[in-house]
């Protein structure tokens, strides 16, 4: 039987708590973000004052067949509330979700079974803002297809297969508040030159990249970075200290 109440919530990507320097050395499989008590309140009764709709519910429904969960999320677009999270899925699970318009975030701990087929799916979904895959695999032709979902907000592919001229692509995802490109060493300061177009990032993750100092100083057009984190990357402490005192709102940068 499919439960709606209480709603599981996938919060806003606003407020990070993933700190490099005290997680495990697997937090990929934890990157989450945490809302503030009083935003899920407020998200919570929104949930309890417009329940889910029979298309939302069947979205739903879908989902848990494919050995997923789901839930509402208010913070996502109206037309496309669905939010739906799987330990580990492949090109079925997207292909099924792509027949749902009302999926509006997608998150997986395992995608290394997704290849360009179950992406290329995604593109009937016109409101999908989040899509995180936490280990992905992603070669950059799968990223050339992710990146034809101009809504997404947040975007997070850790351990992807992506290269220098493969990340060109993140250059059409316009509205992209949060990125994690993290764990992929095949990037380096040419990452940046793409990176840096995002004039919208306010969290931006480079862990264990080939980022350098000369890397950094591309990022100073992200005037709306709050969050960086360059953890396990040849960045300087004295570079990242005079990155952050030049960036109006960023308080530090994390290595």
């Amino acid at each position: 039987m499919l439960c709606l109440n209480p709603p599981r919530l996938l919060p806003p990507p606003r407020v990070p708590t993933y700190n490099p320097r005290t997680a495990p050395e697997d937090a990929h499989a934890m990157r989450f973000i945490v809302a503030p008590a009083a935003v899920l309140l407020i998200a919570a009764v929104s949930v309890a004052q417009n329940p889910a709709t029979p298309a939302e519910q069947s979205a739903l429904k879908s989902a848990e067949l494919m050995k997923g969960v789901g839930g509402i999320d208010p913070t996502l677009a109206p037309a496309a509330r669905v939010s739906v999270k799987f330990t580990a899925a492949g090109d079925a699970a997207l292909i099924t979700l792509s027949k749902h318009k009302e999926v509006g975030a997608i998150q997986i701990l395992d995608a290394t079974a997704c290849t360009v087929k179950g992406f290329t799916a995604l593109k009937a979904l016109p409101n999908l803002r989040k899509l995180v895959l936490n280990r992905s695999g992603v070669s950059d032709k799968e990223l050339a297809e992710i990146a034809i979902l101009s809504q997404l907000r947040v975007l997070i592919i850790p351990e992807a297969q992506v290269t220098d001229t493969g990340v060109a692509a993140v250059e059409k995802l316009t509205r992209l508040e949060s990125l994690d490109l993290s764990d992929n060493p095949r990037l380096t300061d040419k990452a940046a030159a793409h990176v840096k177009t995002l004039l919208r990032l306010e969290s931006l993750f480079l862990n264990k990249t080939g980022l350098t100092d000369k890397g950094l100083a591309e990022l100073r057009t992200l005037e709306g970075l709050r969050d960086l984190t360059v953890a396990g990357t040849k960045v300087t402490a004295k570079a990242a200290e005079a990155f952050a005192d030049e960036m109006p709102n960023l308080r530090a940068v994390r290595r």
